[in-house]
């Protein structure tokens, strides 16, 4: 059975995908934004490897949450990509209900999607669940505050800035960018499964565009599927890791060098 934040999630991504879809030249109000989200950079456990041993001591790269609002006249979605290791329900849960206090009955349940790139190397302690908090020794309020504020101050900045403009999709096929995580267990599926695909990976970027009314690009949302694991268990630097540096490297190209966030 799905649950409830599951249909919302593949409700959401549908909306976006109908919004990108629909007739060219169609003009939607889209608003984007990027908050700092860096949780406790010592002394805390990291979520992903569960290692005992993997406490922060310093920082690679940055946290970030970046949020994507698109409005087409008769429903809004709000969609935010978290550099995290996954969406607790009481970080999805608490930010709905922040977002309902500011906000009234613009951004809820129906309509809300907090997606996370996955990174082994941020803070932990920010999940409701025991299985999730024994190695960070249990609930790190720090950690939980920082990706909470840093989220609704990111869909501030969306909410702020909507604008006119446009959507693009385009999909393509992305080589030596990602290998599979076990290839002899790969071997095991059937051939002829194995035969419908030219690797033992997904290849397939999608990518979503945003530009103001001309064309000038505003902000983006790509989807690949590559595991957040380049900083091993060894690491012990916070770090937003290969999805992260390459948002960083982006926004950097396309923002003329700026600082992240400016």
């Amino acid at each position: 059975m799905m649950g409830l934040h599951q249909k919302t999630l593949l409700n959401i991504i549908a909306t976006i995908f109908c919004v990108a879809l629909a007739e060219c030249g169609d003009v939607y109000k889209i608003g984007v934004g990027i908050a700092d989200v860096t949780g406790p950079a010592a002394e805390i456990n990291m979520m992903g490897y569960a290692q005992l041993g993997q406490r922060t001591s310093g920082i690679h790269l940055r946290q970030f949450s970046r949020a994507f609002v698109v409005d087409d006249g008769k429903s809004r979605v709000l969609f935010i990509s978290l550099d995290a290791g996954m969406t607790s329900q009481v970080i999805y849960l608490e930010t709905v209900k922040a977002l309902k206090e500011t906000y009234g009955g613009l951004y809820t349940e129906k309509n809300v999607c907090i997606s996370s790139t996955h990174t082994h190397a941020g803070p932990g302690g920010f999940l409701q669940y025991a299985l999730y908090i024994v190695t960070s020794q249990g609930f790190i309020r720090q950690t939980f505050d920082s990706l909470i504020e840093g989220i609704l101050k990111s869909v501030k900045m969306a909410h702020q800035n909507m604008q006119p403009g446009y959507i693009f999709w385009n999909e393509g096929d992305l080589y030596n960018a990602s290998i599979n995580r076990s290839p002899t267990s790969y071997l095991n599926n059937p051939p002829e499964e194995r035969a419908n695909y030219k690797t033992n990976v997904d290849t397939n970027m999608l990518l979503l565009k945003f530009t103001d009314l001309n064309r000038k690009p505003i902000g983006m949302i790509n989807w690949f599927a590559v595991h957040c694991t380049s900083m091993n268990n060894t690491n012990k630097l916070i770090s937003s890791d290969n999805k992260g540096y390459a948002s960083v490297l982006f926004e950097k190209r396309m923002n003329g060098n700026a600082p992240i966030g400016k």
